[in-house]
C-alpha cells in the first residue's frame, strides 16, 4: 500500500505536485524584489533609472498576492522602513514552504482541503486584480499583466492537482 501522493507536475522522478510547484513559484516571486530593496539605500541612482533590479522588483511585487502587497504597503507607509518589507517577503515564503511541504505530502483529506483552499484564495486574488483601482496597476501594466499570468498559472497547477486526485 503506497502513501497518497499527487504526482502531477514537471519532475516525474521526484513526483512534485502542482501545489508544491506553486509554493516554489511563490517563494521565487517573494525573492525577486529583495535585490532592489537591498541596493536602493546604498545606491540612490538605482531609483531614477530602469534596470534589471527595478524590473525584478516590479515583477515580484506585481506577482505577490494582493493581500500581501496591501499589507506590505500599509506597513511601509506606517513605519517608513523598507527593512520590514525586506524581511516579511522572504519570511512569508519560508513559513509557507515549511508548512505547505508537510501538509501537501501528508494526509489525503487534509491535502485536498488545502488544495481547495489554495484554489479559492488564488481565484479571489485574481478577482481582486481585476478591480479597476490604482493599486492594481501601481507597478505598470506590463508587470501587472505578467503577475496576473503567473497567478493564473498557479491556479491552473492547483486545479490540475485536484482533478488528478479525483481520478
Amino acid at each position: 500500500m503506497s502513501k497518497y501522493r499527487l504526482t502531477y507536475g514537471l519532475d516525474v522522478r521526484r513526483g512534485i505536485s502542482g501545489a508544491e510547484l506553486y509554493v516554489k513559484i511563490f517563494q521565487i516571486i517573494s525573492i525577486l524584489p529583495l535585490p532592489y530593496i537591498f541596493i536602493a539605500p546604498v545606491y540612490m541612482g538605482i531609483l531614477h533609472s530602469k534596470n534589471i533590479f527595478s524590473v525584478l522588483f516590479d515583477l515580484g511585487m506585481a506577482a505577490v498576492t494582493r493581500a500581501e502587497a496591501f499589507l506590505l504597503s500599509y506597513l511601509y507607509g506606517s513605519t517608513g522602513s523598507e527593512c520590514i518589507v525586506y524581511f516579511i517577503l522572504p519570511g512569508v515564503a519560508l513559513i509557507l514552504g515549511i508548512f505547505a511541504g508537510n501538509i501537501l505530502k501528508g494526509n489525503e483529506s487534509l491535502s485536498l482541503k488545502v488544495h481547495y483552499a489554495a484554489a479559492a484564495l488564488i481565484s479571489l486574488d485574481l478577482l481582486i486584480r481585476l478591480i479597476p483601482i490604482y493599486a492594481n496597476i501601481a507597478f505598470g501594466l506590463p508587470a501587472e499583466i505578467s503577475g496576473f499570468i503567473i497567478r493564473s498559472l498557479c491556479l491552473y497547477l492547483v486545479i490540475k492537482d485536484i482533478r488528478s486526485a479525483a481520478r
